[in-house]
């Protein structure tokens, strides 16, 4: 009977909490370099896993907001 690893599990996961820094900076249209410079400056926030640098969805999406541009609509 073959062991079932955690390790060895290749399921996607449901839902992504955290992405690296590539998949971070594609997914707000900057370069790597770029959001390496808002991190140090502290406008995008990141957490530190080991040796991992991971940006929460929620970070990237309270970045975006803060350099909203112009009147926003109410209904």
């Amino acid at each position: 009977m073959a062991q079932h690893s955690f390790y060895r599990n290749r399921e996607p996961i449901a839902a992504t909490l955290a992405l690296r820094p590539r998949q971070a900076a594609a997914s707000i249209g900057v370069s790597i370099k770029t959001l390496e410079r808002l991190t140090k400056s502290n406008e995008i926030m990141s957490v530190l896993v080991g040796r991992v640098r991971l940006y929460e969805l929620k970070a990237l999406e309270d970045f975006l907001k803060s350099r909203r541009v112009g009147q926003e609509v109410t209904a």
